[in-house]
């Protein structure tokens, strides 16, 4: 028999038997406590002078150094992973499973490697009111500035998360080591090293941890409380991953709202839900027959019949107000030619404020330089000083101020001018904006007007005069007037740098419920401002072109691997398209909708 065994066992009986016998004496039930814990600590006495022995060896016998912390015997290095750029969507199968084992190899090259995923739920109403705190303040830059887009797109963030936690999910605090274990702190250090730049190289940032971070390790890694700001919900967790998980467009942005089109893989109904969009302006892109005017024609249908939008369609060609009333779409002609623009008209806006928005209309419908564009402009301010009714002012009136001119080339060519300003708003006519009716669907028939110069007087007399209009009323959350420009290479390729129209309603529209269609043929098409433009559409829409450069130039834009664009992309068919979200570089590749081959 083994004594060492025996012994406890006699000792705890004979200290129970004492214990009953002195309750029995003195009938003391406070002294249970004492007993139970009196027994805990015999049965478990190893275990526990084990734990303590081990923590105060922890503490004192380990040397702590950013990156590392070692002992005699061992070394361990420490890396902590900030961010997972990679997406199995990125690659084909044959390069995800290259990745996956260049993964694996990378970590090899260490003998001995831990990964540990440490996670901490936080306070979920502090959290929250945090947010909030954070909100309220992007709300005011936003007034302030409706044209913020980097704000506006951390609001959006903000209110998804909350609206996350509101439906059950609760907020954690993470941080993902990799313990590189090895004989001593230089080959501990090499070693981890080479494996942040082999992870580096696959997309993985990692970074050495500080003393800080390693000495929370050390003391009981699983115990001690977070500090790192990097705080998610479980439905982030995939990002976490060494090969995440497909990242698409946000649910709540493609499951309701206007009908697009059908995923031409997954074979799902992609819609674009205006009201999750960071802004509602759309920019076609395609060659002439691919698609393009069946599609815009699509959705400002679906915009006024699901949202009750005014919908102001610019027709150059006829193919718009055909195909509407071959559809049996009801819409409003108006012929300009039955109009005055109306620039010199006041309405709320006194005429004086309104002289700088002209000259911007001159300059990008005439081309003109900014020395004429100033003649013009100090023309017109001396006929309003000099006139004593305002409001009955004429561009027949500056003729006056022509004749001034010495330069003869100059002076003709602006009584050429004033000759046809004078003739396309000198009347008694209804100013145009006044011919577009509210809530419907407006045709601009620009089919008889021949003169480019002409068409554009008209596109960025309405385009300036509806957002006079607009800005007066109150800021609105969501679009109220859309503005289509099919074939708008027309517009945007002579728009001056310096005196954009169609740019600042594109950075500043939506705050006044503005929002711009556009539909042309090339990237080029977009000229000096093209990055405004791509930069603020909310819906992208990249149609049909088996041009290998049109590809490579749009994956500037779109995240588009080198498979998908061998595979798919080079051989799309007519209505085929690839998509993208504002604020979300993942394509969706799909059959666009039209009302010739629509479900509906």
């Amino acid at each position: 028999m083994d004594l060492r065994k025996t012994e406890p066992r006699v000792i705890i009986i004979a200290i129970i038997v004492i214990v009953i016998l002195i309750m029995l004496i003195y009938k003391i039930i406070y002294i249970i406590p004492i007993i139970l814990v009196t027994l805990l600590i015999l049965q478990y006495r190893d275990k526990f002078i084990h734990l303590t022995s081990s923590k105060a060896k922890q503490n004192n016998e380990y040397k702590i150094e950013d990156g590392v912390f070692y002992d005699e015997k061992n070394a361990n290095a420490v890396l902590i992973i900030d961010d997972i750029q990679m997406d199995y969507r990125d690659t084909n199968d044959a390069n995800l499973r290259s990745y996956i084992a260049s993964f694996h190899k990378i970590l090899d090259i260490a003998k001995n490697v831990n990964i540990i995923l440490r996670r901490e739920y936080i306070n979920k109403n502090e959290y929250i009111t945090s947010l909030a705190q954070k909100i309220q303040s992007l709300r005011i830059m936003i007034d302030s500035d409706p044209s913020n887009e980097k704000a506006k797109r951390k609001l959006e963030l903000m209110e998804s998360i909350i609206s996350k936690i509101e439906a059950g999910e609760s907020p954690f605090k993470y941080e993902m080591y990799i313990i590189i274990t090895s004989g001593d702190k230089g080959s501990a250090l090499a070693t981890a090293s080479t494996i942040k730049q082999g992870l580096e190289g696959l997309g993985i940032k990692s970074r050495f941890a500080t003393s800080y971070e390693i000495r929370k390790y050390i003391r009981n890694f699983f115990r001690l409380g977070l500090n790192s700001n990097k705080i998610l919900l479980p439905s982030t967790i995939p990002y976490l991953t060494p090969i995440s998980m497909e990242k698409r467009p946000k649910y709540n942005l493609v499951s309701n709202g206007i009908l697009l089109g059908r995923e031409i893989d997954g074979k799902n109904l992609i819609f674009w839900n205006i009201d999750y969009s960071q802004n509602s302006h759309v920019l076609l892109i395609g060659p002439t027959g691919s698609g393009k005017t069946e599609f815009i024609i699509w959705i400002s249908t679906l915009l006024n019949l699901i949202y009750g939008n005014t919908v102001v369609l610019f027709d150059i060609k006829g193919d718009i107000k055909y195909r509407l009333s071959k559809y049996k779409v009801p819409f409003h002609l108006i012929n300009p030619l039955f109009y005055k623009l109306g620039l010199l008209d006041e309405y709320e806006i006194p005429l004086k404020l309104k002289l700088l928005q002209i000259e911007k209309i001159l300059i990008n419908s005439f081309r003109l330089n900014k020395f004429q564009a100033s003649i013009i402009y100090t023309y017109l301010n001396r006929l309003l000083d000099s006139s004593p009714f305002k409001h009955r002012i004429k561009w027949k009136d500056l003729e006056k101020y022509i004749d001034e001119i010495n330069d003869l080339q100059l002076k003709y060519y602006f009584n050429k001018l004033i000759s046809i300003l004078s003739s396309m708003d000198d009347s008694d006519l209804p100013s145009l904006l006044s011919g577009i009716n509210e809530n419907e669907i407006n045709v601009i028939d620009l089919t008889l007007i021949k003169n480019e110069e002409i068409r554009r007087l008209i596109i960025y007399t309405i385009l300036q005069e509806s957002y006079n209009k607009m800005s007066l009323n109150k800021m609105y959350d969501i679009p109220k007037m859309f503005l289509v420009m099919d074939e708008a290479w027309t517009i945007l390729r002579s728009e001056s740098e310096d005196y954009p129209i169609v740019a600042d309603l594109i950075k500043r529209g939506r705050g006044h419920g503005i929002s711009i269609i556009m539909a042309t043929q090339n990237l080029e098409d977009l000229g000096e401002l093209a990055n405004v433009y791509l930069d603020n559409i909310g819906l992208l829409v990249f149609i049909n072109n088996g041009d290998r450069k049109f590809w490579e130039e749009v994956k500037r834009f779109v995240t588009i691997d080198d498979n998908t664009l061998h595979k798919s992309l080079m051989f799309l068919s007519k209505g085929e398209a690839v998509i993208r979200f504002l604020g979300d570089p993942r394509p969706v590749i799909i059959k666009l909708y039209t009302l010739a081959n629509s479900p509906l």
